[in-house]
């Protein structure tokens, strides 16, 4: 995405500004939103006081107007980023992210919260964490997919629906211009709920295969075999990404990677499958050692092989399409126990190091099943 230019970050005209001045939101004077001085002064002396970012502050004007969506956007994950500081936390070793250092408080917010989503991020502007910048004029709208949504959740989500990873296929619901996110992940999954959520799956509304598929578990004996066994995801998603050794200040030490593995659910009392898709997360014990963490003291109490939902689906994959006379078994029952199979194997923990093992110890298929599953 280009960056860009800093008069089409503030400039009200283009595509998008007439229907904003023709809106509610255009009724309104400049200042009641942004603050600032008034428009009859020197611009140094217009902007004193000027909010740039008037939705950043969850209690800020938006509430005034939109007070429902206030009351469970403030408690929302992709406003708070729950979900990453109660991991960090439980690696740590402490029961909260308030528990924390100060120092490794202040580098999470200093480089882990800059991914948060405020009302505007989504509703009017580009993310801040990708330059920012109207989006259509001013106008107030739904999120745009690729202005909005994968401007933050680009480089895997965004990339598989679109199709653009090398040797991947396009999920089968993605229709340019036509069947974008919010065909499956409305406003009720988006803006939360009055509870706070502890981790991502915890969201009330999200999204399930059968809200559109509800008629296909006895549609085949493979449906009728595994049904509610295995996740969706394990027969009809294509490779994804995964990444390895991320540290603070620094990024990933290594590039991103292709790959498909299924194991255990790490997460069971919140999905039901008993085997899911599982996608490499890339912390390390010394991940954080920038913010003066050295190492994770308890890194091991949380897998880094974590539940994944890739959006790559399609109807024939790898291990739903075989050769002649074969069954789809063959690519699942048949795959090897090395690194290269598409089961989390004890040969995988086994390149690992021994804290990295024994936090994905319960994920693992055990070496030769399920041959005779």
């Amino acid at each position: 995405m280009p960056p860009l230019e800093a008069w089409e970050k503030v400039l009200i005209t283009g595509p998008g500004s007439e229907e904003f001045f023709a809106s509610k939101h255009g009724s309104f004077s400049c200042t009641a939103c942004h603050k600032g001085r008034g428009e009859d002064l020197p611009k140094e002396d217009a902007h004193q006081g000027m909010v740039a970012r008037p939705s950043e502050d969850p209690r800020g004007i938006c509430k005034d107007c939109h007070l429902a969506e206030y009351i469970v956007h403030e408690r929302s994950l992709h406003m708070n980023l729950w979900g990453e500081k109660n991991l960090l936390a439980k690696r740590y070793g402490v029961d909260d992210y308030a528990d924390l250092p100060t120092e490794m408080q202040e580098g999470f917010q200093s480089e882990c919260a800059k991914c948060h989503a405020s009302c505007g991020d989504c509703h009017v502007t580009r993310p801040v964490s990708v330059g920012s910048g109207l989006v259509a004029g001013h106008r107030f709208g739904a999120p745009d997919m690729t202005e909005n949504c994968t401007a933050c959740h680009g480089s895997r989500v965004g990339m598989e629906y679109r199709g653009e990873n090398e040797g991947v296929g396009a999920d089968v619901h993605y229709v340019p211009q036509g069947m974008q996110c919010i065909a499956c992940h409305t406003k009720q999954e988006m803006h939360g709920t009055v509870t706070v959520a502890d981790h991502r799956l915890d969201v009330r509304n999200g999204p399930k295969c059968e809200d559109c598929h509800d008629a296909v578990a006895a549609g085949n004996d493979y449906h009728t075999e595994h049904w509610g066994e295995l996740a969706c995801q394990t027969c009809h998603s294509q490779d994804y990404k995964s990444c390895n050794s991320c540290h603070a200040g620094s990024g990933l030490a290594e590039p991103s990677y292709l790959s498909f593995k299924i194991g255990r659910n790490p997460v069971p009392e919140k999905r039901s499958a008993e085997f899911v898709v599982l996608r490499h997360a890339p912390v390390a014990e010394d991940t954080y050692r920038e913010w003066g963490a050295a190492d994770l003291p308890t890194f091991a109490s949380e897998p880094t092989w974590k539940y994944a939902a890739p959006h790559n689906i399609k109807r024939w994959t790898s291990r739903t399409k075989v050769e002649e006379g074969e069954s789809c078994g063959t690519a699942c029952h048949g795959s090897p126990d090395g690194p290269e199979g598409v089961f989390l194997r004890q040969a995988d923990l086994d390149a690992m190091t021994p804290a990295e093992a024994e936090a994905n110890r319960d994920l693992i298929v055990p070496n030769g099943s399920p041959v005779n599953w």
